[in-house]
Order: structure tokens, then C-alpha cells, then sequence
């Protein structure tokens, strides 16, 4: 990586390391792999970028939506196994009423920043290679904004936010190589929706499909 990219990585991991002590210890581990790491050390940093959507049709008039976009670093210590560092902007909706003048929306905004370790199973030439994935999520912003109207009224939207959080994540899906760099990957990702002392305990899950390149 040239040095404008090592900026980059260091000044994106900084602006979440604030938050926690979580996050200065992924601050350390993601510029300690890359001072470690050779220049010359092609193929072992993948760059990843992936996306979900999702529209269930509740009624005529009423829908849940969600997406989300995310980013990812890895770095490999062995042709198998990766210490992954992601981020994660995301945005649920659920819509009652759509174009009706009595009706409800609920909108939910989150962004996490994930650490990871990643198994791959398969030789680095097979085309097709499961893997699986465990480590802890770091909720940055889990922010609801619930907001009705009646009769063509909009009332204020009341506002529940939730305390950043540090919560365990897991992960499991394939790659499918396009080249010798290049990957189509698709996998599903699962973390507690808040830390797993509070009870009762719920999980979140997205399913998501992107672009992976090796460095």
C-alpha cells in the first residue's frame, strides 16, 4: 500500500476510535498489520464493498424496507485465515399508509464498525471457498425516529436513540472468483441487537452480496 493509502485506512479507523477502547484497540491492531506488513506483500490485503436490499409487501399500502452499504479490510495471515476490519451504514423503514393523509413511518439508522477473524475453507485456486466468521461488533448509532399524521397533519417525530455498544457478531457465506484478484462474495452477518447482559437477548441479522480485490 502507498503511503497516501496507509493515510486513508489509519485517518477512516481514527474517526471511530473516540468512541471506545474497543476502538483504539482495532486503531492498533489495523496499523500494526500494516506496518508489519511488506510493500511488496501483494495479495494480502483484501478490499471489500458489498450491499443488501430488502422490500416486503405488508399490505397495499404498507411495506418494510432495508439497506445497507459496507466497506472492509483484510488482511491475511495465511491463505486461510484474515483479520477483517468492516464498517456498516445502514437504514430500516417501515411505512403504514404510504400516500394516505392518515399514516406511520418508523425509521431506524445504525452504523457499526466490525472486527473480525475470518476462516476460509479451500486451496487459494479453487473458484468457489465457504468461509465463516466470528468477533465483535462495535454500534456506533442505533438511532429510531417514529413520526404520524392524521388527516393530513404531520406530527413531530419522537426520537429513541440507543447507547453505543460493544456486542459479539458472527458470519458465514462464500467467494466465487471472477479473476485472480477479483471475487463476487455473498454471505449472511448476525450480532445481538444490543450487549448480551440485557435481557431478553435478540439478534440481528443482513444478508449481504459485493466485490471483493486482493491488494
Amino acid at each position: 500500500m502507498n503511503l497516501r493509502s496507509w493515510a486513508v485506512v489509519f485517518h477512516s479507523l481514527q474517526s471511530f476510535s473516540r468512541f471506545s477502547a474497543l476502538g483504539i484497540c482495532w486503531l492498533f491492531v489495523a496499523v500494526t498489520l500494516i506496518a508489519w506488513a511488506p510493500a511488496a506483500s501483494a495479495g494480502f490485503f483484501e478490499v471489500g464493498f458489498s450491499g443488501s436490499y430488502r422490500r416486503s409487501n405488508i399490505d397495499r399500502d404498507a411495506y418494510d424496507e432495508a439497506q445497507s452499504v459496507s466497506g472492509s479490510l483484510s488482511y491475511y495471515l495465511d491463505p486461510t485465515s484474515a483479520i477483517e476490519l468492516s464498517y456498516t451504514d445502514g437504514i430500516n423503514r417501515r411505512v403504514i399508509g404510504d400516500n394516505q393523509p392518515t399514516g406511520h413511518v418508523t425509521n431506524m439508522y445504525y452504523k457499526m464498525a466490525g472486527l473480525d477473524f475470518v476462516l476460509t475453507i479451500g486451496g487459494t485456486e479453487d473458484s468457489f471457498r465457504p468461509y465463516v466468521k466470528a468477533g465483535a461488533a462495535y454500534i456506533i448509532e442505533k438511532r429510531i425516529l417514529d413520526q404520524y399524521r392524521s388527516a393530513g397533519t404531520v406530527f413531530p417525530a419522537s426520537e429513541i436513540k440507543e447507547e453505543p455498544a460493544t456486542v459479539p457478531s458472527a458470519g458465514i457465506g462464500f467467494k466465487l472468483s471472477l479473476t485472480k484478484t477479483l471475487q463476487f462474495k455473498i454471505g449472511v452477518d448476525a450480532w445481538t441487537s444490543r450487549p448480551i447482559q440485557e435481557k431478553p437477548v435478540t439478534i440481528d441479522y443482513s444478508a449481504r452480496a459485493g466485490l471483493s480485490y486482493f491488494l
